[in-house]
């Protein structure tokens, strides 16, 4: 910690006292226009409050500001937030918050960061995104939430608030079209349907040429990265008596287009290491390169991809949810219950050529059911609490399958060596070639079941002073099969090989030995269960009315459970955060400044970090890490309708104690090849920039006749990250910024507006994450582009 302070100190001093950065909402009490965002209610600390008085780093974005900001995506919320990385990768949406996050390499992965819709947990990466539509507002919460939020909160949480029925009849309908022959309907109908009824219905449809281009061997072309997609959801409220309130609502979601490519990256360890492919670990890769290299290659970052595969990207979701919340006298009581599923499958390929190499699919068919109970005191009193239950649980069947079309000379060199060892008799080794071999599956099924209880409460020493404390004890069982097997199509299983090693393939558990490739089809050594009490403690000074200043330590925990789709039967361990945090969120001059800003420190323990190793991906417990940084947040209001808004996050996120095996980079001669181990100490956690910054200048004003203008320019850079726990260059992105622009004409009446937006208006080219390939797939890096320059116009009208 005194290393990482020394470096980081005098930064933060500097930027604290220099750089004024932005807040989101104007002061309390400040005049507001028609179209002006309200002051914000926010509900991460489980009561409504104003965004100002939440004591933790907490970004808030309501529906205006979203319009404002031309913010259509979860994704897009990502690069205006402090401290926070949100990308899409095959379907999935990742979500990184001061460096905590969990990288997708396979389907069935869990995330270091809860993703909430209407107090609902979202489980799975991949129903993030199709929940963000007709949205009130999004928080984003930084930092572990142990206490409030639990199970895998260990980077924090962000909770998608969509809009609710209204009293009186309202309506809203909003057309974008732009480049790329983007066409985008938003709209929403919702009022009363009898008395004490209320509904609201709406509604969204995209259609989006790709951002990228296939081009097949006869030259044909084809789009992908692009967008077709269709999601509605129907809320309806229902007032039971004069206490308490029904909420019934129900989404669905679609997408089907082919979303879901690789770009090339780097060639990995050829490109780090001087005649890496004469090693004995680039040897591996030689018959890969041997097929790629016969056709047209994809260039680095190209938008023009080689392929001969078919792509396509199918996503469902849907979703209901039941909803009670009962004043009990001064007491509230909400009770919540809520089943959805998530259904994925998708094809692309890893090599980008035009010949016939390589192939992936994904795909995975999940379900859960939440039932959360939660009880709060009144919140006027000097002692406040609110506690509560959640119960969790979910059934994922994971399918992830890599063909490649140059198995045979391997299988050949590896059948020898086991005869060589003594481990398989001696017969003629001979595998014809042919299209159908191989392919190799990393899938199999995980359940969950969780239980948690939790209370928060709050204790006024005086009339300024504010004590907190709380605590989470959660108990979660996870089990689960293994299917890590090579196939020659369309189904037939190749390894392992039941005759010579009969218990690599079993029902029984505890029973189960992967044979010498490490192909095991089994149940884990299961079930296991986890235990964790996450404790919270704070303090909160209001030195004015206007000023908060806190001080929270807390703890968060990511569960354990098993790595599906190896060859790993035992479970991994959870991982744990303790967070330490000083923060201001204050208003001065006035109301003519807002500054919000924090400071912390993570001590981070057992991290589980995921690494492609033999071709299959691992999951292990590696280690500590520290995370020291800070966040501000400003904005100044210059007057005459100007305003001037900055953020800057500091990160120094770097590993303190830990051992991974490094098993592409050549291994000294007298170790087994791929068995090198890199000690992590000192090296910066995957996607943790050091610096990322951001300001915007905007401007809103009125015609003469009442009508509202406004324009914005905003730019949002970041310093390099890196992709693996190795940090190595081939696996990086370089600094880069994202410039937009917003112009927009509302009219005096409110009921109509035209704006014109344009996003990355310069047309950086950057990658928003990779993943390795595998050990004999070429072990090169691969991964999604963020979008190119995009622009366009939007009409909206409500009533």
């Amino acid at each position: 910690m005194t290393r990482a302070f020394s470096r980081a100190a005098p930064a933060f001093i500097a930027t604290f006292a220099a750089v004024p950065l932005a807040a989101q909402e104007p002061p309390r009490g400040a005049a507001q226009s028609a179209n002006e965002e309200p002051q914000i209610v926010v509900t991460a600390t489980r009561r409504e409050g104003s965004l100002q008085d939440a004591p933790l780093a907490i970004s808030a974005y309501g529906e205006q500001v979203l319009k404002d900001r031309s913010i259509a995506s979860v994704e897009d919320v990502g690069a205006i937030a402090p401290g926070v990385q949100i990308a899409r990768y095959q379907g999935d949406t990742s979500i990184y918050i001061r460096g905590i996050g969990t990288p997708t390499i396979i389907a069935g992965n869990d995330s270091s960061t809860a993703a909430y819709l209407n107090g609902t947990f979202l489980s799975r990466a991949a129903a993030v995104g199709p929940a963000f539509f007709d949205v009130e507002r999004i928080e984003v919460l930084r930092g572990p939430q142990g206490t409030l939020y639990g199970r895998n909160a260990t980077g924090g949480a962000v909770n998608i608030v969509s809009r609710r029925p209204t009293d009186t009849l309202e309506g809203d309908a909003r057309l974008t079209v732009g480049n790329f022959d983007l066409v985008r309907f938003t709209g929403g109908l919702g009022g009363p349907i009898s008395d004490g009824l209320r509904a609201r219905i709406a509604f969204q449809a995209e259609d989006r040429d790709g951002f990228a281009t296939l081009i097949r061997p006869d030259n044909s072309t084809q789009d992908a990265d692009d967008a077709r997609n269709i999601a509605a959801r129907l809320t309806i409220e229902a007032d039971l008596g004069s206490d308490a309130i029904l909420t019934l609502s129900g989404d669905y979601f679609r997408a089907d287009d082919r979303a879901n490519v690789f770009h090339f990256a780097s060639s990995g360890y050829a490109q780090e290491v001087p005649n890496w492919s004469q090693s004995r670990e680039g040897q591996q890769t030689l018959p890969y390169f041997a097929i790629k290299n016969a056709g047209r290659v994809t260039p680095r970052k190209s938008r023009d991809l080689f392929a001969d595969v078919p792509y396509f990207n199918e996503v469902e979701v849907w979703g209901v949810t039941g909803q009670i919340d009962w004043d009990i006298g001064d007491y509230g009581l909400q009770l919540l219950s809520s089943y959805r599923e998530t259904t994925t499958s998708s094809r692309n390929e890893f090599d980008l050529s035009d010949s016939f190499n390589t192939r992936v699919g994904r795909a995975e068919d999940h379900w859960q059911f939440t039932a959360d109970v939660q009880l709060s005191s009144p919140a006027g009193d000097a002692f406040s609490w609110v506690a509560g239950a959640s119960y969790f649980r979910e059934d994922n069947i994971i399918d992830n399958d890599v063909f490649g079309d140059f198995w045979e000379p391997i299988l050949i060199q590896g059948l020898t060596d086991l005869q060589t060892a003594g481990v398989l008799p001696r017969f003629p080794v001979v595998l014809p070639q042919t299209t159908a071999c191989c392919n190799l599956q990393l899938s199999g099924q995980q359940q969950t079941e969780a239980f948690a209880v939790f209370a928060d409460a709050e204790l006024a020493l005086t009339d300024r002073l504010t004590l907190r404390a709380g605590g989470r004890y959660a108990r979660e069982q996870r089990d689960g099969a293994q299917r890590f097997e090579l196939l020659i199509d369309p189904d037939v299983r190749f390894a392992p090989v039941v005759a010579f090693f009969p218990n690599a393939v079993t029902d029984v558990r505890g029973q189960a030995v992967p044979d010498p490739f490490g192909f095991v089809v089994a149940p884990v050594n299961g079930p296991t269960s986890f235990y964790a009490f996450t404790p919270k403690v704070g303090l909160d000074f209001k030195p004015s009315d206007d000023v908060l200043v806190y001080a929270t330590i807390q703890r968060g925990f990511k569960s354990g459970g098993y790595n599906i789709g190896s060859s790993q039967l035992d479970a991994f361990e959870p991982e744990k955060i303790w967070s330490y945090e000083i923060g201001l969120k204050g208003s001065f001059i006035d109301g003519a400044v807002d500054i919000n800003a924090a400071a912390f420190f993570y001590d981070y323990t057992n991290l589980q970090a995921q690494d492609s190793v033999a071709n299959q991906p691992i999951i292990r417990n590696v280690g500590q890490a520290e995370v020291l940084g800070f966040e501000v947040e400003t904005l100044a209001r210059l007057g005459g309708g100007f305003q001037i808004e900055a953020n800057a996050t500091y990160l120094d996120a770097t590993f303190t104690q830990g051992e991974l095996t490094e098993s592409l980079r050549p291994a000294p001669l007298n170790q087994p090849p791929g068995s090198l181990v890199r000690d992590l100490d000192g090296l910066r956690l995957p996607r943790a920039p050091e610096w990322k910054l951001g300001g915007a200048l905007q401007w809103k004003g009125s015609t003469a006749n009442g009508a509202e203008i406004l324009a914005r320019l905003s730019y949002v850079r970041q310093s390099e990250i890196f992709f693996t726990v190795f940090n190595i260059d081939a696996a990086s992105e370089p600094s880069y910024g994202l410039l937009d622009a917003r112009l927009a004409y509302t009219a005096a009446d409110g009921r109509w507006s035209v704006a014109a937006f344009g996003k990355n208006l310069t047309n950086e080219t950057y990658f928003t994450n990779q993943i390795l390939t595998g050990t004999v797939y070429g072990a090169e890096f691969v991964g999604p582009l963020g979008p190119p320059r995009t622009y366009g116009v939007e009409l909206a009208y409500r009533f």
